[in-house]
């Protein structure tokens, strides 16, 4: 418990600088807002009475600053506002499409780390090895392909030649008028190509990350030990080695995490999948200002609590951890 208090002490800072520093970046983009409420109505547009009655009601008129102070405030309260431009309210907005990129980013993690946790420990075994150097070759090239250039491959070849899998759109997960039967099958399908997409180009950088750690972990004096005691290799990797070699691995998924809600961006426009992605890009075209700090928030607090959770998961492998936290 001092530990995670100690953790989320030094959080609670770095979510406000965020924030505030979002907040600021966002008002500071070209453009007007009134503008963009106004739309392509002219004489509106050059009505100055008009545009200070929409500066009165949305709060537009008062300085920057007071505004952070007063959408922190509604905030705290669990109010993000109303969309300047539909006027519908933010929060409505982002659970209609959070569950959409959370989908995603667990599909993608879950396909990555099936895939780079066997061929890392494949590879530390095989270290130097050609078995090594062969998958050493296939990560460096799956690394250096971009996620739009395999996505656009993926389609081609699943989509438009083998005609497979649909190349976009999305079907929800539930449906008051359709049974679950049908629902997951189709939600799951349209789901496959962006999971690979985002779960390939993941799988390098985890891999060369275990692999690195296990060829340490390997080489020490417990592992020499239970060798000599005659377990299996099997037994020795997951119940010895894994463990130690982990913690580098645990600390990149949450990096990665960030990476993945801005890689997000790209890949559900390509596939027209409703998420934050996509939904950021949208309200940043309308200039959507409210909509566009939300997300930017959600996904603060969402990057926050991923790299608390990795903190815990370092007091839960390593009790050591939570004893030095103590003593300090």
């Amino acid at each position: 418990m001092a530990y995670l208090r100690q953790r989320l002490f030094h959080l609670i800072p770095v979510f406000f600088l965020v924030t505030f520093a979002s907040f600021m970046l966002i008002n500071l983009l070209p453009g007007d807002v009134v503008d963009a409420i106004l739309g392509d109505d002219v004489d509106a547009a050059a009505d100055l009475e008009a545009r200070a009655e929409i500066e009165k009601e949305y709060g537009l008129d008062k300085p920057v600053i007071i505004r952070y102070f007063v959408w922190l405030g509604d905030l705290v309260q669990g109010e993000m506002g109303r969309s300047y431009i539909t006027g519908k309210k933010i929060s409505d907005m982002l659970w209609d499409r959070i569950p959409v990129s959370f989908q995603l980013m667990a599909m993608s993690l879950t396909l990555a780390l099936l895939i780079a946790i066997p061929l890392g420990l494949l590879s530390a075994l095989k270290a130097n090895q050609p078995t090594d150097r062969l998958i050493s070759a296939g990560a460096f090239g799956v690394l250096a392909t971009p996620p739009y250039v395999s996505a656009i491959l993926f389609i081609y070849i699943f989509a438009v030649i083998l005609q497979v899998l649909p190349a976009a759109g999305h079907v929800p997960l539930f449906n008051a008028y359709q049974p679950l039967s049908e629902t997951i099958p189709a939600n799951l399908q349209r789901f496959i190509l962006p999971t690979l997409v985002i779960g390939l180009a993941e799988v390098p950088i985890f891999l060369r990350v275990l692999r690195v750690d296990m060829i340490t972990t390997l080489q020490e004096d417990f592992i020499a030990l239970a060798k000599a005691k005659g377990m299996s290799t099997s037994y020795i990797l997951f119940r010895h080695a894994m463990r130690p070699a982990s913690f580098t691995l645990i600390t990149v998924i949450g990096l990665q995490v960030g990476r993945l809600i801005s890689g997000l961006v790209i890949i559900e426009s390509i596939f027209a999948l409703p998420g934050m992605g996509k939904f950021l890009i949208d309200s940043i075209d309308r200039r959507d200002v409210l909509v566009v700090q939300a997300i930017v928030t959600f996904s603060a607090l969402a990057y926050v609590f991923v790299n608390l959770a990795v903190d815990v998961l370092y007091a839960v492998l390593d009790p050591r951890v939570n004893r030095r936290a103590q003593e300090h």
